[in-house]
């Protein structure tokens, strides 16, 4: 009978090596890692110039023809208030926008009625402002700063009615949409580290027509409390 023999051989774990493939970083990584740094920058920088918060008012609105100011005897007051917003490119330049619950309306004419009748219109307004700020450089100190908004509003209406006394209609005689031009002067309190309070004056001139057939548009003055975070 043979036999066989088996030689195990010992391999010593300290006699091989395992040559490590060298590691390249090509062109190609070096952009991702620039875009990537690139973008983190720039959202850090955004979110610094960037703001957002509530803030709520009082209004004074009526509806005039196109070029008057506002109808002194057909003033109602209302409500409004919502979301503001604000980007700033530098020291002095920014876009302001929003979201507004604006209760706007009129008086109407009494004919013979011994109570007022009120045409109740509410919106909801988008307005995107350029803004124009005087902060330090003007001689305001500690973060204050005063500024000026100027632009466009759109508006939906949300619900219309007419009050007369206790009763209440709804009216559908009004448009869907409205639009106009916005102005608004404001001053800004620095609060805290990352807080802001504003107040501001702000007035909406109509250029749309309120109805079909109808020459006058949305006038409205208001006075605003903000709160940016």
């Amino acid at each position: 009978m043979n036999s066989e023999m088996i030689f195990l051989k010992k391999v010593n774990p300290k006699s091989e090596m395992i040559e490590a493939a060298p590691v390249r970083i090509t062109g190609k990584y070096m952009i991702l890692a620039m875009v990537f740094v690139l973008a983190a920058s720039g959202i850090a920088r955004a979110q610094e110039n960037f703001g957002w918060g509530l803030k709520v008012g009082i209004n004074a609105s009526t509806q005039a023809e196109l070029g008057n100011i506002c109808d002194n005897n057909k003033l109602v007051a209302g409500f409004n208030g919502g979301l503001v917003a604000r980007y700033g490119f530098n020291d002095w330049l920014g876009v302001r926008s929003g979201l507004d619950f604006q209760m706007k309306g009129t008086l109407c004419d009494k004919s013979g009625n011994e109570s007022d009748v009120t045409n109740r219109v509410n919106y909801l307004l988008l307005p995107v402002k350029a803004e124009f700020s005087a902060g330090e450089k003007a001689g305001f100190k500690n973060g204050q700063r005063l500024f000026f908004a100027t632009g466009p509003y759109a508006g939906y209406v949300l619900n219309a009615k007419q009050i007369n006394g206790d009763a209440k209609t709804d009216l559908d005689l009004y448009n869907d949409f409205d639009y106009g031009w916005s102005f608004e002067l404001g001053y800004q309190i620095p609060v805290m580290k990352s807080n802001a309070l504003q107040f501001s004056l702000n007035y909406d001139m109509g250029i749309a027509d309120v109805a079909e057939n109808a020459d006058s548009q949305n006038k409205s003055a208001s006075f605003n409390i903000a709160w940016l975070f």
